[in-house]
C-alpha cells in the first residue's frame, strides 16, 4: 500500500509543472534569458518613458556571440521579434539590442528594450 501511496505521488509530483519566479520575469517577462546566463539584477533597470518603455537588462555567462545571435533568433522571432540586424530585433515601436558590455572586471551582455 505505501509502494502505491509513493507512486501516486510522484507521478502527481513530475506532472506537475514547476513554475519559479525568476529576476527575469519580474523585469520583463515577454524576453527569455538563456539558462547558461545568470542575471546581474543589481545593474538593470528599468521604467516607462513618454515613448515607451525602457529595460536594460546585463547577463553574465559563457555564451558568445553566435550562441546569443542563435538563441535569441529562435526565442524572439515566435514572440513576434523581427531580425533587423546582428544581435538586434524590433517588435511594433520597440527595439531590443543585446551588445557586449564591461563592468570593472566583468565582461557581461547587455540586453536592451528601448522605444524605436
Amino acid at each position: 500500500m505505501m509502494i502505491r501511496i509513493v507512486m501516486i505521488w510522484l507521478a502527481v509530483m513530475l506532472a506537475t509543472p514547476v513554475l519559479a519566479e525568476t529576476p527575469q520575469q519580474r523585469w520583463i517577462g515577454d524576453v527569455p534569458i538563456m539558462e547558461t546566463m545568470t542575471i546581474e539584477s543589481d545593474l538593470g533597470f528599468a521604467f516607462d518613458s513618454p515613448d515607451g518603455r525602457i529595460v536594460v537588462i546585463y547577463v553574465s555567462g559563457k555564451a558568445d556571440k553566435t550562441a546569443l545571435h542563435e538563441y535569441y533568433d529562435m526565442a524572439l522571432i515566435p514572440l513576434g521579434w523581427s531580425v533587423a540586424a546582428d544581435l538586434m530585433w524590433n517588435r511594433e515601436s520597440e527595439r531590443l539590442t543585446i551588445t557586449a558590455a564591461r563592468v570593472g572586471d566583468a565582461n557581461l551582455w547587455k540586453i536592451a528594450i528601448m522605444p524605436e
